[in-house]
C-alpha cells in the first residue's frame, strides 16, 4: 500500500513537472551533456539541459564561453544509419546485439569499415539557440550564432549567423580581416582576472578592440 502510494505521489509530481513518469524510467539513448564521458568542453561553457544523442564514442567537442540553450540536441553520430547502400538499418549492432554466437571482435571490425559520420566539434564563444539540433560530423567554427529550432546540417565557418531548417547562412558578422584578428586575439584564451580587467572594451566598436588589442 506504502508503495502504491509512493508511486502515485511521483506521478503527480512529474506531471506537475511536465514529465511522463513512467516514460522518464524508459531507458532512451540520450545523455545530458554535464553527464556524458565522451564529451569535453571549454572554460566557462555553460548549457540548460543539452542532451548527447550516441551509439559509439564519438568524441563532441566544445571550445570556451559558449552559450547552450535549454533543449539542445547534439546527434553525435549516425547509429549505422544510411551507412550500407542496401538497407537503411542498422542490421548487425542491432540484430546481434544480444546473441552470445556472433563472435565480438568480428562485430567490431565489421562496423569498423562501415563509414558513418561521427563527432562534432564547436568552437569558442558560440551561441547555439533553444531547440536547435546538431548532426553528426559537424564542425563549428569561433563567434557563431545558431538561431533556435535550426537543425545544423553542415559546418558553420568563424562568427556566422545561421537558422532555419537545414540551417542556412542568415548574416556573416563581420568581414574576413576582422574575423581573422578576433581569432588572432582570442579573447577566450585570456585570463579571468584579465578579462574582467577588461570587460567595459567589450562594448566598444570591434574595430576599436582589435585596434587596442591585435598584435
Amino acid at each position: 500500500m506504502k508503495k502504491n502510494i509512493k508511486y502515485k505521489f511521483r506521478l503527480f509530481i512529474w506531471k506537475i513537472l511536465g514529465f511522463d513518469y513512467n516514460m522518464m524510467l524508459n531507458k532512451t539513448d540520450f545523455t545530458l551533456l554535464k553527464d556524458d564521458k565522451y564529451s569535453t568542453f571549454g572554460l566557462r561553457t555553460y548549457d540548460n539541459g543539452a542532451k548527447v544523442w550516441r551509439w559509439t564514442k564519438a568524441p563532441l567537442k566544445i571550445g570556451r564561453y559558449c552559450s547552450i540553450a535549454n533543449n539542445v540536441n547534439f546527434i553525435v553520430d549516425e547509429g549505422f544509419h544510411s551507412a550500407l547502400e542496401i538497407t537503411n538499418f542498422p542490421l548487425v549492432n542491432n540484430l546481434f546485439e544480444n546473441h552470445e554466437y556472433i563472435d565480438s571482435y568480428l562485430k567490431s571490425d565489421y562496423l569498423k569499415k562501415i563509414k558513418q559520420k561521427e563527432g562534432i566539434t564547436i568552437g569558442n564563444d558560440v551561441w547555439i539557440g533553444m531547440g536547435v539540433y546538431i548532426m553528426p560530423g559537424i564542425t563549428i567554427g569561433n563567434g557563431v550564432t545558431i538561431a533556435a529550432n535550426s537543425v545544423v546540417t553542415k559546418n558553420i565557418l568563424d562568427y556566422t549567423i545561421v537558422a532555419g531548417v537545414p540551417a542556412k547562412i542568415i548574416k556573416v558578422k563581420y568581414d574576413a580581416h576582422t574575423i581573422k584578428e578576433l581569432n588572432k586575439i582570442a579573447w577566450w584564451d585570456w585570463d579571468k582576472k584579465l578579462i574582467k580587467e577588461r570587460i567595459s572594451d567589450f562594448n566598444e566598436d570591434v574595430k576599436n578592440f582589435i585596434g587596442k588589442y591585435s598584435k
